[in-house]
Protein backbone atom coordinates (compact mmCIF):
# COMPACT_ATOMS: atom_id res chain seq x y z
CA UNK A 1 0.00 0.00 0.00
CA UNK A 2 1.49 3.85 -0.78
CA UNK A 3 2.18 5.77 2.26
CA UNK A 4 -0.59 7.72 3.02
CA UNK A 5 -3.52 5.94 0.55
CA UNK A 6 -6.44 5.01 2.85
CA UNK A 7 -7.83 1.47 3.52
CA UNK A 8 -10.59 0.39 2.26
CA UNK A 9 -12.81 -2.27 3.48
CA UNK A 10 -13.79 -5.12 1.24
CA UNK A 11 -17.53 -5.00 2.14
CA UNK A 12 -18.73 -0.90 1.99
CA UNK A 13 -20.38 -1.28 -0.94
CA UNK A 14 -22.29 -4.52 -0.77
CA UNK A 15 -25.90 -3.94 -1.12
CA UNK A 16 -27.86 -2.86 1.95
CA UNK A 17 -24.72 -1.57 3.91
CA UNK A 18 -24.23 1.71 1.35
CA UNK A 19 -25.46 4.65 3.74
CA UNK A 20 -27.67 6.27 1.23
CA UNK A 21 -29.35 2.61 1.45
CA UNK A 22 -29.79 2.18 5.22
CA UNK A 23 -31.15 5.65 5.23
CA UNK A 24 -33.82 4.93 2.75
CA UNK A 25 -34.52 2.00 5.20
CA UNK A 26 -34.94 3.78 8.24
CA UNK A 27 -36.88 6.85 6.28
CA UNK A 28 -39.51 3.97 5.19
CA UNK A 29 -39.55 2.47 8.79
CA UNK A 30 -40.14 5.65 10.09
CA UNK A 31 -42.75 7.08 7.77
CA UNK A 32 -44.68 3.69 8.43
CA UNK A 33 -44.29 3.58 12.45
CA UNK A 34 -45.76 7.02 12.12
CA UNK A 35 -48.84 6.20 9.18
CA UNK A 36 -49.83 3.68 12.09
CA UNK A 37 -49.69 5.80 15.10
CA UNK A 38 -51.35 9.08 13.33
CA UNK A 39 -53.87 7.29 10.77
CA UNK A 40 -54.19 3.72 11.01
CA UNK A 41 -55.02 3.32 14.62
CA UNK A 42 -57.59 5.85 14.56
CA UNK A 43 -59.35 4.45 11.17
CA UNK A 44 -58.96 0.88 13.25
CA UNK A 45 -60.73 2.46 16.59
CA UNK A 46 -63.76 4.03 14.15
CA UNK A 47 -64.28 0.52 12.00
CA UNK A 48 -64.23 -1.62 15.52
CA UNK A 49 -66.57 0.93 17.23
CA UNK A 50 -69.28 0.84 14.22
CA UNK A 51 -68.86 -2.98 13.99
CA UNK A 52 -69.73 -2.58 18.25
CA UNK A 53 -72.83 -1.09 17.14
CA UNK A 54 -74.31 -4.09 15.01
CA UNK A 55 -74.24 -5.68 18.85
CA UNK A 56 -77.70 -5.99 19.91
CA UNK A 57 -78.36 -3.67 22.89
CA UNK A 58 -79.73 -4.89 26.31
CA UNK A 59 -83.03 -4.20 26.54
CA UNK A 60 -83.16 -3.04 30.46
CA UNK A 61 -87.00 -1.37 29.47
CA UNK A 62 -90.10 -1.32 27.21
CA UNK A 63 -92.95 1.04 25.79
CA UNK A 64 -95.35 -0.67 28.51
CA UNK A 65 -92.45 -0.10 31.28
CA UNK A 66 -94.20 1.72 34.68
CA UNK A 67 -91.66 3.29 35.92
CA UNK A 68 -91.84 7.61 35.03
CA UNK A 69 -88.21 8.63 37.41
CA UNK A 70 -88.12 11.63 38.79
CA UNK A 71 -89.24 15.17 38.16
CA UNK A 72 -86.89 17.20 35.25
CA UNK A 73 -86.29 20.64 34.29
CA UNK A 74 -85.15 22.22 31.65
CA UNK A 75 -81.82 24.73 31.61
CA UNK A 76 -81.28 26.60 28.19
CA UNK A 77 -78.35 29.75 27.48
CA UNK A 78 -79.40 31.81 25.20
CA UNK A 79 -77.46 34.45 23.35
CA UNK A 80 -79.27 36.57 21.04
CA UNK A 81 -82.05 33.87 20.35
CA UNK A 82 -84.80 35.64 19.38
CA UNK A 83 -85.17 34.08 16.16
CA UNK A 84 -85.40 30.57 17.46
CA UNK A 85 -86.32 30.46 21.42
CA UNK A 86 -90.03 30.62 21.21
CA UNK A 87 -90.19 27.85 18.49
CA UNK A 88 -87.76 25.77 20.74
CA UNK A 89 -90.01 26.06 24.25
CA UNK A 90 -93.34 25.83 21.57
CA UNK A 91 -91.37 22.41 20.85
CA UNK A 92 -90.90 21.13 24.29
CA UNK A 93 -94.05 21.98 25.65
CA UNK A 94 -95.57 19.50 22.76
CA UNK A 95 -93.47 16.96 24.01
CA UNK A 96 -94.33 17.09 27.56
CA UNK A 97 -95.92 20.27 29.63
CA UNK A 98 -95.04 19.15 32.77
CA UNK A 99 -91.40 19.68 32.23
CA UNK A 100 -90.40 23.44 33.65
CA UNK A 101 -88.25 25.57 31.75
CA UNK A 102 -85.61 27.94 32.92
CA UNK A 103 -83.77 30.46 29.61
CA UNK A 104 -80.56 32.33 30.94
CA UNK A 105 -80.39 35.19 28.40
CA UNK A 106 -76.92 35.91 28.81
CA UNK A 107 -75.64 39.36 27.34
CA UNK A 108 -78.62 39.72 24.81
CA UNK A 109 -79.81 42.56 23.14
CA UNK A 110 -82.82 41.59 21.59
CA UNK A 111 -85.79 40.31 22.65
CA UNK A 112 -84.61 36.83 24.07
CA UNK A 113 -86.28 37.33 27.62
CA UNK A 114 -89.19 39.00 26.68
CA UNK A 115 -89.94 35.85 23.89
CA UNK A 116 -89.05 33.16 26.79
CA UNK A 117 -91.02 34.91 29.39
CA UNK A 118 -94.24 34.95 27.15
CA UNK A 119 -93.78 31.51 26.18
CA UNK A 120 -93.91 31.06 30.07
CA UNK A 121 -90.31 29.78 30.86
CA UNK A 122 -88.60 31.50 33.89
CA UNK A 123 -86.09 33.54 32.63
CA UNK A 124 -82.78 34.74 34.06
CA UNK A 125 -81.10 37.62 33.15
CA UNK A 126 -77.13 37.75 33.02
CA UNK A 127 -75.47 41.11 32.14
CA UNK A 128 -71.47 40.86 32.22
CA UNK A 129 -69.28 41.57 28.81
CA UNK A 130 -66.53 40.99 30.97
CA UNK A 131 -67.09 37.38 31.59
CA UNK A 132 -68.42 36.48 28.25
CA UNK A 133 -69.17 32.42 27.07
CA UNK A 134 -71.46 29.45 27.75
CA UNK A 135 -69.87 28.03 30.54
CA UNK A 136 -70.48 31.37 32.73
CA UNK A 137 -74.01 31.66 31.76
CA UNK A 138 -74.26 28.02 32.39
CA UNK A 139 -72.66 28.61 35.64
CA UNK A 140 -75.25 31.47 36.66
CA UNK A 141 -77.87 29.40 35.99
CA UNK A 142 -77.59 26.65 37.53
CA UNK A 143 -76.59 28.30 40.84
CA UNK A 144 -79.91 30.20 40.64
CA UNK A 145 -81.93 27.23 39.24
CA UNK A 146 -80.23 24.95 42.05
CA UNK A 147 -81.14 27.75 45.18
CA UNK A 148 -84.75 27.90 43.88
CA UNK A 149 -85.65 24.64 42.87
CA UNK A 150 -85.36 21.98 46.01
CA UNK A 151 -87.75 19.81 44.15
CA UNK A 152 -86.23 18.75 40.68
CA UNK A 153 -84.03 15.65 40.64
CA UNK A 154 -82.53 16.17 36.99
CA UNK A 155 -81.88 18.74 34.75
CA UNK A 156 -81.76 18.50 31.26
CA UNK A 157 -79.47 20.89 28.82
CA UNK A 158 -81.20 22.05 25.24
CA UNK A 159 -79.73 24.55 23.21
CA UNK A 160 -81.88 27.30 22.44
CA UNK A 161 -82.47 25.87 18.77
CA UNK A 162 -83.44 22.35 19.80
CA UNK A 163 -86.21 20.43 18.96
CA UNK A 164 -86.54 17.28 21.28
CA UNK A 165 -88.48 14.62 19.77
CA UNK A 166 -91.77 12.64 21.48
CA UNK A 167 -90.32 10.52 24.54
CA UNK A 168 -88.04 12.23 25.06
CA UNK A 169 -88.08 13.33 28.55
CA UNK A 170 -89.63 10.06 29.10
CA UNK A 171 -86.45 8.31 28.15
CA UNK A 172 -84.76 10.65 30.68
CA UNK A 173 -86.87 10.22 33.88
CA UNK A 174 -86.77 5.88 33.43
CA UNK A 175 -82.90 6.22 32.65
CA UNK A 176 -82.62 8.58 35.90
CA UNK A 177 -84.93 6.04 38.03
CA UNK A 178 -82.28 3.31 37.03
CA UNK A 179 -79.62 4.98 38.62
CA UNK A 180 -77.81 7.08 35.70
CA UNK A 181 -75.71 10.00 36.66
CA UNK A 182 -75.58 11.77 33.79
CA UNK A 183 -76.84 10.85 30.45
CA UNK A 184 -76.56 12.31 26.30
CA UNK A 185 -79.58 11.66 23.93
CA UNK A 186 -79.07 11.41 20.40
CA UNK A 187 -78.26 14.92 19.19
CA UNK A 188 -79.29 14.98 15.59
CA UNK A 189 -79.47 17.32 12.58
CA UNK A 190 -83.10 18.97 11.71
CA UNK A 191 -84.37 19.87 8.37
CA UNK A 192 -80.97 18.58 6.21
CA UNK A 193 -81.95 19.29 2.56
CA UNK A 194 -78.80 21.34 1.63
CA UNK A 195 -75.80 19.60 0.70
CA UNK A 196 -73.64 21.39 3.09
CA UNK A 197 -76.31 20.56 5.91
CA UNK A 198 -76.61 16.72 4.59
CA UNK A 199 -73.09 16.13 4.77
CA UNK A 200 -73.20 18.00 8.86
CA UNK A 201 -76.30 15.75 9.16
CA UNK A 202 -73.83 12.50 8.65
CA UNK A 203 -70.80 13.92 10.83
CA UNK A 204 -73.79 14.39 13.67
CA UNK A 205 -74.93 10.57 12.97
CA UNK A 206 -71.23 9.51 13.15
CA UNK A 207 -69.91 11.46 15.86
CA UNK A 208 -73.37 11.63 18.44
CA UNK A 209 -74.80 8.60 17.53
CA UNK A 210 -72.59 5.74 16.05
CA UNK A 211 -69.66 6.65 18.36
CA UNK A 212 -72.55 7.13 21.64
CA UNK A 213 -74.24 3.77 20.64
CA UNK A 214 -70.84 1.99 20.56
CA UNK A 215 -69.19 3.39 23.68
CA UNK A 216 -72.68 2.07 25.65
CA UNK A 217 -73.15 -1.09 24.16
CA UNK A 218 -69.35 -1.90 25.20
CA UNK A 219 -70.14 -0.34 28.56
CA UNK A 220 -68.16 2.37 28.50
CA UNK A 221 -69.00 6.12 28.76
CA UNK A 222 -70.37 7.95 25.75
CA UNK A 223 -69.79 11.51 25.90
CA UNK A 224 -71.33 14.83 26.26
CA UNK A 225 -72.40 16.71 23.86
CA UNK A 226 -73.87 19.82 25.08
CA UNK A 227 -77.44 19.63 23.62
CA UNK A 228 -79.17 16.97 24.87
CA UNK A 229 -77.59 16.54 28.22
CA UNK A 230 -79.06 15.54 31.39
CA UNK A 231 -77.31 15.41 34.97
CA UNK A 232 -78.78 14.42 38.17
CA UNK A 233 -78.73 17.53 41.01
CA UNK A 234 -76.57 15.64 43.07
CA UNK A 235 -73.92 15.95 39.93
CA UNK A 236 -74.32 19.43 39.13
CA UNK A 237 -73.59 20.33 42.69
CA UNK A 238 -70.30 18.54 42.41
CA UNK A 239 -68.76 19.63 39.44
CA UNK A 240 -69.16 23.24 38.01
CA UNK A 241 -69.00 24.25 34.06
CA UNK A 242 -65.50 25.01 33.40
CA UNK A 243 -65.16 28.60 32.13
CA UNK A 244 -61.67 28.87 30.98
CA UNK A 245 -62.72 25.96 28.38
CA UNK A 246 -64.46 26.74 24.96
CA UNK A 247 -65.93 23.04 24.83
CA UNK A 248 -67.46 22.88 28.67
CA UNK A 249 -68.86 19.56 27.86
CA UNK A 250 -66.24 17.94 26.76
CA UNK A 251 -64.33 19.22 29.65
CA UNK A 252 -66.96 18.45 31.91
CA UNK A 253 -67.28 14.35 30.60
CA UNK A 254 -62.87 13.97 30.40
CA UNK A 255 -63.26 14.97 34.46
CA UNK A 256 -66.51 12.33 34.77
CA UNK A 257 -64.74 9.81 33.95
CA UNK A 258 -61.44 10.66 35.85
CA UNK A 259 -64.15 10.49 39.15
CA UNK A 260 -65.44 7.30 37.95
CA UNK A 261 -68.70 8.08 36.19
CA UNK A 262 -70.35 6.67 33.10
CA UNK A 263 -72.12 8.69 30.90
CA UNK A 264 -74.83 6.29 29.73
CA UNK A 265 -77.01 6.85 26.59
CA UNK A 266 -80.46 7.58 26.75
CA UNK A 267 -81.45 5.50 23.64
CA UNK A 268 -84.59 6.78 23.78
CA UNK A 269 -84.02 10.29 23.55
CA UNK A 270 -83.74 12.21 20.48
CA UNK A 271 -83.00 15.75 19.76
CA UNK A 272 -82.75 17.87 16.45
CA UNK A 273 -81.31 21.29 15.69
CA UNK A 274 -81.21 22.67 12.34
CA UNK A 275 -77.88 23.57 10.59
CA UNK A 276 -76.25 26.27 8.04
CA UNK A 277 -76.90 25.55 4.41
CA UNK A 278 -73.39 27.57 3.31
CA UNK A 279 -69.94 27.51 4.36
CA UNK A 280 -70.10 30.88 5.52
CA UNK A 281 -72.82 30.48 8.31
CA UNK A 282 -71.32 27.40 9.59
CA UNK A 283 -67.69 28.39 9.81
CA UNK A 284 -67.66 29.76 12.94
CA UNK A 285 -69.12 27.46 14.96
CA UNK A 286 -67.16 25.09 13.54
CA UNK A 287 -63.87 26.94 14.42
CA UNK A 288 -65.09 27.11 17.86
CA UNK A 289 -65.84 23.23 18.17
CA UNK A 290 -62.10 22.21 16.49
CA UNK A 291 -60.37 25.17 18.52
CA UNK A 292 -62.30 23.29 22.22
CA UNK A 293 -61.03 19.70 20.34
CA UNK A 294 -57.71 21.01 20.28
CA UNK A 295 -57.79 22.42 23.94
CA UNK A 296 -58.63 18.86 25.73
CA UNK A 297 -55.75 16.89 23.80
CA UNK A 298 -53.88 17.18 26.65
CA UNK A 299 -56.45 16.58 29.13
CA UNK A 300 -57.29 13.26 26.64
CA UNK A 301 -53.57 12.36 27.09
CA UNK A 302 -53.35 12.74 31.15
CA UNK A 303 -56.39 10.49 30.91
CA UNK A 304 -54.82 7.60 28.89
CA UNK A 305 -52.02 7.84 31.24
CA UNK A 306 -54.75 7.00 34.14
CA UNK A 307 -56.02 4.29 32.53
CA UNK A 308 -52.70 2.93 31.86
CA UNK A 309 -51.52 3.44 35.55
CA UNK A 310 -54.72 1.89 37.03
CA UNK A 311 -55.27 -0.54 34.69
CA UNK A 312 -58.95 0.77 33.78
CA UNK A 313 -60.34 0.45 30.23
CA UNK A 314 -62.78 3.52 30.34
CA UNK A 315 -60.21 7.02 31.04
CA UNK A 316 -58.30 4.86 28.21
CA UNK A 317 -61.16 5.03 25.58
CA UNK A 318 -62.50 8.44 26.61
CA UNK A 319 -59.12 9.55 26.38
CA UNK A 320 -58.68 8.34 22.96
CA UNK A 321 -61.68 9.74 22.08
CA UNK A 322 -60.26 13.03 22.61
CA UNK A 323 -57.00 12.14 20.38
CA UNK A 324 -58.96 10.79 17.23
CA UNK A 325 -58.09 13.09 14.65
CA UNK A 326 -61.14 14.82 13.12
CA UNK A 327 -63.00 12.42 10.31
CA UNK A 328 -61.81 14.86 7.55
CA UNK A 329 -58.33 14.95 8.45
CA UNK A 330 -58.37 11.43 8.21
CA UNK A 331 -59.94 10.68 5.28
CA UNK A 332 -57.43 13.12 3.39
CA UNK A 333 -54.37 12.03 5.46
CA UNK A 334 -55.55 8.16 4.23
CA UNK A 335 -55.82 9.15 1.45
CA UNK A 336 -52.58 10.62 0.70
CA UNK A 337 -50.58 7.92 2.43
CA UNK A 338 -52.19 5.48 0.27
CA UNK A 339 -51.12 7.59 -2.92
CA UNK A 340 -48.21 8.31 -1.91
CA UNK A 341 -47.13 4.82 -0.82
CA UNK A 342 -48.15 3.20 -4.52
CA UNK A 343 -46.19 6.23 -6.40
CA UNK A 344 -43.11 5.49 -4.63
CA UNK A 345 -43.56 1.95 -4.36
CA UNK A 346 -43.41 1.37 -0.77
CA UNK A 347 -45.61 -1.67 0.01
CA UNK A 348 -45.62 -1.46 3.92
CA UNK A 349 -46.90 2.31 3.35
CA UNK A 350 -49.27 0.70 1.37
CA UNK A 351 -50.49 -1.24 3.28
CA UNK A 352 -50.81 1.06 6.05
CA UNK A 353 -52.88 3.16 3.95
CA UNK A 354 -55.36 0.86 2.57
CA UNK A 355 -56.36 -0.67 6.04
CA UNK A 356 -57.05 2.96 6.86
CA UNK A 357 -59.24 3.72 4.38
CA UNK A 358 -61.00 0.69 5.06
CA UNK A 359 -61.78 1.81 8.30
CA UNK A 360 -62.61 4.99 7.77
CA UNK A 361 -65.43 2.79 4.42
CA UNK A 362 -66.74 0.94 7.40
CA UNK A 363 -67.13 4.10 10.00
CA UNK A 364 -68.94 5.86 7.35
CA UNK A 365 -70.87 3.10 5.84
CA UNK A 366 -72.02 2.65 8.85
CA UNK A 367 -72.97 5.95 9.44
CA UNK A 368 -75.23 6.22 5.94
CA UNK A 369 -77.08 3.30 7.32
CA UNK A 370 -77.81 4.84 10.49
CA UNK A 371 -78.93 7.89 8.84
CA UNK A 372 -80.69 6.33 6.22
CA UNK A 373 -79.11 7.68 3.74
CA UNK A 374 -80.16 6.08 -0.09
CA UNK A 375 -77.74 5.50 -2.70
CA UNK A 376 -78.98 8.52 -5.19
CA UNK A 377 -78.44 10.68 -2.32
CA UNK A 378 -75.01 8.89 -1.57
CA UNK A 379 -73.72 9.53 -4.85
CA UNK A 380 -74.63 13.97 -4.52
CA UNK A 381 -72.76 13.76 -1.62
CA UNK A 382 -69.67 11.89 -2.72
CA UNK A 383 -69.60 15.17 -5.31
CA UNK A 384 -69.84 17.46 -2.29
CA UNK A 385 -67.64 15.52 0.18
CA UNK A 386 -64.26 16.65 -1.80
CA UNK A 387 -65.68 20.28 -1.17
CA UNK A 388 -66.71 19.34 2.02
CA UNK A 389 -63.25 18.19 3.31
CA UNK A 390 -60.91 20.91 1.77
CA UNK A 391 -63.36 23.21 3.96
CA UNK A 392 -62.74 21.76 7.18
CA UNK A 393 -59.04 21.04 6.40
CA UNK A 394 -59.05 25.25 5.83
CA UNK A 395 -60.68 25.45 9.30
CA UNK A 396 -58.47 23.03 10.97
CA UNK A 397 -55.75 25.18 9.53
CA UNK A 398 -57.52 28.39 11.17
CA UNK A 399 -57.63 26.34 14.57
CA UNK A 400 -53.87 25.41 14.76
CA UNK A 401 -52.91 28.81 14.49
CA UNK A 402 -55.60 29.97 17.26
CA UNK A 403 -58.96 30.69 15.98
CA UNK A 404 -62.12 29.84 17.91
CA UNK A 405 -60.85 31.18 21.35
CA UNK A 406 -63.44 32.86 23.30
CA UNK A 407 -66.43 33.75 21.28
CA UNK A 408 -69.72 32.04 22.07
CA UNK A 409 -70.36 31.66 18.48
CA UNK A 410 -73.66 29.54 17.22
CA UNK A 411 -74.62 28.33 13.74
CA UNK A 412 -77.99 28.93 12.55
CA UNK A 413 -79.55 28.90 9.01
CA UNK A 414 -79.69 31.26 6.28
CA UNK A 415 -84.21 31.22 7.32
CA UNK A 416 -85.43 29.72 10.18
CA UNK A 417 -87.91 27.30 9.66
Amino acid sequence: MRPGARSRDPGADAPGRRPHDRCRVNGSLVAVVLAIVLVLAPSVVLGILAIATLRRAKRDTDEHDAVVGPPLAVLIAAHDEELVIGRTLAAIASVDRSVYVHVIADNCSDRTAEIAATASACVHERNDPAHPGKAAALNRLTAEVLAEDQGTGAFVFLDADARPEPGFFLAMRRAVARGAEALQAKNLVADARAPLARLRELAFHLKCELRPMAYERLGLSVGLHGNGMCLTRDLLQRYPWNEGSVVEDGELHLRLVRRGIRVRLASGAVVRSPMPESFRGAAGQAVRWERGKFDLLRDGMRLMAIGLVSRRIAPLAAGYDVLIPPFSFLVATSTGVTALAAAIGDAGLLAVGLASLAGCVIYVARGLSLARIGLGACARLALWSVLYVSWKLVLLARTMFGGGRGEWIQARPAQVK
